[in-house]
């Protein structure tokens, strides 16, 4: 028998979004996307801004990124929490 935790593994962020979750857990899921995207284009603005010889933007673009990933290892943190309490039941914490 499968628990919840085995298949939530396997299972894609837009997966997570169509299941109707609710208001919470849909904003986790936006925030990270949102947060993914840029610091995917932050990567790409660092590199342009070297090859345009602005290397004191390219450091910026760099920082920024470094910092998106903080906030995604924090909003990861957060998402792992939400769906464990959405699998777990109220009895599973009795002894």
């Amino acid at each position: 028998m499968s628990n919840g935790r085995d298949d939530l593994g396997s299972r894609s962020i837009s997966d997570l979004r169509a299941d109707g979750a609710d208001q919470t857990l849909q904003n986790l899921l936006r925030a990270l996307t949102l947060n993914l995207e840029l610091r995917a284009r932050y990567r790409v603005f660092e590199f342009e801004a070297n090859q345009d010889g602005h290397v004191e933007v390219a450091q910026l673009f760099h920082e920024l990124r470094r910092m998106e990933s903080e906030q995604i290892a924090e909003l990861m943190s957060g998402l792992q929490a939400r769906l464990g309490q959405a699998f777990t039941s109220p009895s599973e914490g009795i002894a």
